[in-house]
């Protein structure tokens, strides 16, 4: 939930490089956002027990710990959104943090116009958990498993049904084959990205004005799925 004692919108950046630190505070707060900044993971646990926050900004190379480690830890009690901001840019190591539970990830070096349109939707995606699900002309019924576009109802598949609340509910946030093959098909399911990509091309044939150049159902290339509105 968005921070409701203030109309200010608090973040949390873990960062230990003193440069960029001081780059995002002023990038940040140019935009309204009050940031706190710190470098090591133990004092961000800290804070978070004693303050709420609306998004956190994490470096992987924490000064005291690893941040996937810290991601990790954090999940295990929090569901406050995460954005990577890292400079490893390995393929291998945007499926991990995404599988850890980060809602986003961006390489270093990135431009302010990519942070912040980042930022922006995360803090859209947790407006949305209390509003109707829908997208574009899209709308999802989950009591009824009832979903029409344009007002019209589309017949979908179980599978593709869940695939398709799974992505709406993480509007915005890139998802791993892995973290929606243990999420619709179980958890013992991984590894297996071509479960995923029959369903999607009948998704986007059923969804998407042209499904062959996706406005809304977007692949990651070598990680997953986003779904944009």
């Amino acid at each position: 939930m968005l921070n409701t004692t203030t109309n200010t919108v608090r973040l949390l950046v873990l960062e230990d490089d003193p440069g960029l630190q001081s780059f995002l505070q002023t990038l940040l707060q140019s935009q309204g956002y009050q940031c706190q900044l710190h470098a090591e993971g133990q004092h961000g646990f800290e804070l978070l027990k004693e303050h709420s926050f609306d998004l956190i900004l994490l470096d992987l190379g924490l000064a005291d710990m690893d941040g996937i480690e810290w991601l990790q830890q954090l999940r295990s009690w929090s569901e406050v959104p995460v954005i990577v901001i890292s400079a490893r840019g390995k393929e291998q190591d945007k499926v991990r943090a995404l599988d850890s539970g980060a809602n986003d990830y961006v390489t270093k070096p990135f431009s302010s116009a990519e942070l912040l349109a980042r930022v922006r939707a995360a803090l859209r995606q947790q407006q949305k958990t209390a509003k109707p699900l829908a997208f574009a002309d899209i709308k999802l019924d989950p009591v009824q498993r009832v979903v029409t576009k344009a007002g019209e109802q589309v017949h979908l598949t179980k599978t593709e049904y869940d695939i398709l609340l799974l992505l709406v509910r993480h509007l915005g946030s890139a998802l791993t084959h892995n973290q929606i093959l243990q999420q619709v098909w179980g958890e013992h399911y991984q590894d297996r990205p071509e479960y995923i990509r029959v369903h999607m091309a009948q998704l986007r044939q059923k969804l998407e004005d042209n499904p062959s150049a996706p406005r809304h159902l977007k692949t990651e290339a070598g990680v997953g799925y986003r779904l944009c509105e």
